[in-house]
């Protein structure tokens, strides 16, 4: 068994506006492309005379994850988009390969589309869930 949350992860969605409350596992990404990207909240600095600093605080990180579908034959895609777009309000959870090693969950998050191409995947869509109320493990 693994130690670290590494490996082929299994990732739940639900909507969460009341028209589809369920969760709901997503296919298996491509190889590699699940990713989870924090960025750091600003900083504030309360100045001194003379450029030190008489304090500092940050605001809230910011995340998003993403990761990558195959379009293929039979297999349905977790959303409905409209260039990019799709619509409702999402929880994400992610569960390792490892069930016993923790996980994560986005508790609440706006989800884009990005339509793909190439000869190696052929048509793909890159979902990435932009969160709205931070994240959990």
């Amino acid at each position: 068994m693994a130690v670290i949350g590494w490996g082929k992860p299994r990732i739940f969605v639900k909507r969460l506006d009341g028209t589809g409350g369920t969760w709901k596992e997503v296919p298996i990404p491509v190889q590699d492309s699940t990713t989870l990207e924090t960025t750091k909240g600003d900083k504030t600095e309360a100045k001194l005379e003379g450029g030190s600093n008489e304090d500092v605080k940050y605001g809230a990180n910011t995340y998003a994850l993403s990761y990558t579908i195959r379009v293929a034959k039979g297999k349905t895609q977790p959303f409905e988009q409209n260039d990019g777009y799709v619509e409702g309000e999402y929880a994400l959870a992610l569960q390792p390969e490892d069930p016993n090693v923790p996980g994560f969950m986005i508790d609440k998050s706006v989800v884009s589309a990005e339509d793909g191409f190439s000869t190696t995947d052929g048509g793909t869509i890159v979902y990435t869930f932009e969160s709205t109320d931070g994240r959990n493990y």
